[in-house]
């Protein structure tokens, strides 16, 4: 991860770039894939004894309200958070396990159609789908 690209984007946002922030986003880089607080806490404690899982989700919050993370609600009641990257997708998650895998959305064209049935200002919308993974089944 280069640090001084999230140092940049961390400033704009109005936030310091602590050693705590850039290792949360680091995680965040390196996985590619949705998290939760408890997971990014468990990578970081490692090398981190000091960390406090409230501190993660702090950091978490506080990226979510400058729009540099989004906050999913996919298994139960479980937050998980991934980078806002620009692109968007969808996500398939398994039952068993937990997996959860970024999907291309497969929406856009039926997007365009409900706009010109329904002359709406689409701003969003949200696909999970559930299943089970091959290693579960």
């Amino acid at each position: 991860m280069d640090q001084s690209i999230w140092i940049d984007k961390l400033k704009e946002k109005g936030l310091k770039a602590t050693q705590q922030r850039l290792a949360i986003l680091e995680v965040l880089v390196e996985e590619n894939f949705p998290l939760s607080a408890q997971n990014i806490f468990s990578k970081l404690r490692r090398n981190n004894p000091n960390l406090r899982l409230s501190t993660v989700y702090r950091t978490l919050n506080s990226f979510v309200e400058k729009k540099i993370v989004r906050k999913l609600d996919l298994i139960d009641k479980e937050s998980f958070f991934e980078l806002l990257s620009g692109e968007h997708h969808h996500h398939l998650i398994c039952m068993k396990c937990g997996e959860i895998i970024p999907i291309d959305c497969p929406l856009k064209d039926y997007e365009e159609e409900l706009i010109d049935n329904t002359d709406y200002t689409i701003i969003d919308h949200r696909l999970k789908i559930y299943g089970i993974c091959p290693r579960c089944r």
